[in-house]
């Protein structure tokens, strides 16, 4: 538990603080969501389950921006130009960071290693205008050493488009062999929007909004389904 407080500690260090080997950095524009302007008012209340889980994945979907944009002392800097590339270090950890500007694109890649093992890696890009976006991350947990050999390695995956028509989002978690999660979710700009959540490539529940707020949330784990109104 100790070396995974750490790692933490890893991420903010690196996203706040660090020595440039470039003169000159670019200043990216990471674009973040706020669904709580898009969903209906009445959903924090009459479909708790349905906004939680939404929620959460604006959650998981604006954390990428602590990779993605540089340091305060990069932002400070003068002039721009194409790559950025920043290696750091903390106790036991080293943390091999690079990003680019390619076209219309910012991509980026963390590689953090725990005594010269590769332990986590995230990996994505964004559009430039925001109307796209995706990343990549993996935790070896063995690397960290005695006592986490038996935690289960995962990957992490998220994807999204946004546009006249609203905002589109995919999202997995897949643990190996213990469980796989994958979230569906599009909201469109009047406000209604569809959610859905499998487990283990079997769709577990799902839900269908209106932009009056009003809805349906579906169990599919009863047979047949069971659907409660909102």
């Amino acid at each position: 538990m100790k070396k995974i407080i750490s790692i933490i500690i890893v991420v903010l260090f690196v996203s706040c603080s660090g020595d440039s080997t470039s003169e000159n950095q670019f200043e990216p524009k990471v674009t973040s969501f706020n669904f709580e302007e898009r969903l209906p008012e009445n959903m924090q209340t009459d479909a708790a389950i349905v906004y939680s889980q939404v929620m959460s994945m604006q959650a998981q979907m604006n954390a990428v921006g602590v990779f993605m944009t540089n340091s305060e002392w990069m932002n400070n800097s003068s002039g721009y130009q194409s790559r950025t590339t920043d290696d750091w270090s903390y106790e036991d950890y080293n943390i091999e960071y690079s990003y680019d500007l390619v076209g219309n694109q910012y991509q980026f890649l963390y590689t953090v290693t725990y005594q010269g093992e590769v332990y986590y890696t995230i990996e994505g890009w964004q559009m430039s205008d925001g109307s796209a976006g995706y990343w990549a991350s993996s935790i070896d947990f063995e690397a960290l050493g005695q006592g986490m050999e038996n935690m289960p390695d995962y990957t992490t995956e998220l994807s999204w488009t946004s546009d006249t028509d609203g905002l589109n989002m995919e999202m997995s978690f897949d643990f190996g062999d213990t469980m796989q999660v994958f979230y569906e979710m599009n909201i469109n700009n009047d406000g209604s929007g569809y959610f859905a959540y499998t487990l283990n490539n079997d769709l577990t529940y799902s839900a269908l909004w209106n932009a009056n707020g009003t809805g349906q949330w579906t169990n599919h784990t009863t047979s047949p389904p069971s659907i409660t109104y909102w």
